[in-house]
């Protein structure tokens, strides 16, 4: 996306540039890129004085780990369910085996 390459173009330019880190986390994490994101925010906190004064990093760390949770197939133990107002169906083909009989006219 656009708003990741220009955070990493600022982090070419300065790469203890914890505005444009935390800004690339969060694009990285809406682009479903966690890993990378998560890895982003983790920087951001351990630059930081103190962490604590950072609500925002720690709230988009705490998102970023729950994707990955969900995303991971053993956090997955129940099979997903369709969005409120659909019904799951499963669609059944007929056979076209020859073994059948065809219809008396």
């Amino acid at each position: 996306s656009e708003a990741e390459l220009d955070c990493s173009e600022a982090l070419a330019v300065n790469s203890k540039n914890t505005t444009a880190k935390y800004r690339r986390a969060m694009a990285r994490y809406e682009l479903g890129k966690p890993e990378a994101a998560l890895e982003d925010v983790d920087f951001v906190l351990k630059e930081l004085p103190d962490p604590n004064s950072n609500k925002e990093a720690i709230d988009l760390k705490q998102k970023i780990t729950e994707q990955l949770k969900r995303k991971s197939p053993t956090a997955k133990a129940e099979p997903s369910q369709p969005a409120p107002g659909f019904k799951r169906m499963q669609i059944v083909e007929a056979s076209d085996s020859e073994d059948e009989k065809a219809p008396s006219k």
